[in-house]
């Protein structure tokens, strides 16, 4: 299988993408989601688009190692545009107050019967340099296959805690929520799969069986 890809217009695109996000929240399982400016504005619109919270885990991809209130955080940006806004989900964010080592290791347990169970649905971003939650080109940890969770040095200097490739491959289906004309390189690259994954961490989802690029038209330029 190799990505799908869906385009839209700038103007209506973080309403069209949370619209395939809710459609795609069809029983109470476990979902992933990750921060960003991007899909912060798509969680707005998802909040206003689905009331099927119950019952449901929601899990994050990564996190920056920093206090939940910190502007720089996953969780904090999640919550202020979607958990605070929802009812019933049950939310298992990473602590990145703790010490790296200890959060990824309580999240690599955390997510044990998570995985276990099955998640319905994972919403991905996509950096400029092709990464995926906080697995960045030549990491070490790309090739982590033993635990689901593991802590990361970040490129902008950031301790950081993120699930590993197997957990990320896991949901039944991917989305990813990608906008503006600085990710027209990591789509391309994405679409036709010509690289290396060291070189470009979104092909460990190349094979995925339900994985869909969720773009507006300036990050769908280079296609």
């Amino acid at each position: 299988m190799s990505f799908r890809v869906e385009v839209f217009p700038s103007n209506v695109f973080a309403e069209q993408a949370a619209a395939r996000i809710a459609a795609s929240i069809t029983e109470a399982a476990p979902i992933m989601i990750t921060g960003g400016d991007t899909v912060g504005a798509v969680y707005r619109h998802l909040a206003e688009m689905t009331s099927r919270w119950d019952g449901i885990d929601i899990v994050f991809s990564d996190e920056r190692c920093v206090p939940p209130d910190d502007d720089r955080s996953n969780f904090r940006l999640a919550r202020e545009t979607l958990l605070d806004r929802i009812d019933g989900a049950v939310v298992h964010r990473i602590r990145g107050e703790d010490e790296p080592q200890a959060a990824a290791r309580s999240y690599h347990d955390e997510m044990g019967p998570i995985v276990e169970r099955g998640i319905q649905l994972a919403v991905l971003g996509l950096g400029t340099n092709a990464h995926i939650a906080a697995l960045f080109p030549h990491d070490p940890a790309l090739d982590e296959q033993e635990h689901r969770a593991v802590a990361v040095a970040r490129p902008d200097g950031m301790n950081g805690v993120t699930l590993t490739a197997p957990v990320l491959r896991a949901p039944r289906r991917v989305l990813f929520v990608v906008a503006g004309e600085a990710k027209a390189w990591a789509v391309a690259t994405a679409i036709r799969a010509d690289a290396e994954v060291a070189d470009a961490p979104v092909l460990l989802l190349a094979d995925h069986p339900d994985c869909t690029l969720l773009l507006d038209e300036p990050a769908a330029s280079e296609l």
